[in-house]
């Protein structure tokens, strides 16, 4: 059975009014109408509580990798919270926090959990890195946005890009991603690379339950393809 990863922007699970447990629900639907086709990793970010924590710390903590991983152990809450929601599908009992035990684990199970893996290392990397460790070609990345552009959409001119290749997105992200805090790029740069290298196809989403079901079928959607 082929897996499909996804990754799970922390902000459509946790907002400034707490958890999205509306959100997760739908998602629990979507995931239990491919089951039988599809296996899961589901990589959650830390989102608004991430930022609750971190933002604060800063004044106090200069070590970044303290800083990181303050926002690790968030993004792992966030998974134990989607992971006991998924408790009546086939769902690993754990929240991964090893490649060595995703390995194990996606053998075992139908839907994995995982937050963050390594100081400076964003879960778009880790769900990239997922994806390679058990032979997934197909990453969904659920966020705000759901289109890659040739430079930020906010500058005047920006172009569209309804799908692409691993090159230009290298490209794009090597331009426009600058790893600093709050920087808002759709897919870091990292994360491109390795999707490059493995050859794993990026869809991009918004948080419509609709569209991540066109996207787990290989349905045209709204957002880009990434090839």
């Amino acid at each position: 059975m082929d897996t499909i990863c996804l990754s799970l922007g922390g902000h459509v699970v946790f907002r400034k009014n707490g958890v999205n447990v509306n959100y997760i629900k739908k998602l629990l639907d979507a995931v239990k109408a491919y089951s039988k086709q599809y296996k899961f990793i589901i990589v959650v970010g830390g989102g608004y509580a991430s930022r609750l924590y971190t933002q604060p710390a800063r004044n106090i903590i200069k070590n970044n990798e303290v800083l990181d991983e303050i926002a690790i152990a968030i993004t792992r809450i966030n998974a134990l919270i989607v992971k006991d929601i998924f408790s009546d599908l086939h769902t690993y009992p754990n929240v991964v926090t090893s490649l060595e035990e995703l390995r194990a684990a996606t053998k075992s199970s139908d839907v994995v959990l995982m937050g963050g893996l390594l100081p400076g290392m964003t879960t778009d990397a880790v769900a990239v890195l997922a994806s390679e460790v058990v032979n997934s070609k197909k990453l969904i990345n659920i966020g705000n946005g759901s289109y890659v552009y040739d430079k930020p959409p906010s500058q005047k001119g920006a172009k569209r890009l309804d799908s692409l290749d691993h090159a230009r997105m290298v490209e794009i992200a090597a331009r426009y991603d600058t790893r600093e805090a709050d920087a808002s790029f759709i897919f870091d740069l990292f994360a491109s690379k390795l999707a490059k290298r493995a050859g794993i196809e990026i869809w991009f989403i918004n948080d419509r339950i609709s569209e991540l079901r066109l996207a787990i079928a290989g349905k045209q959607h709204h957002g880009t393809v990434v090839h």
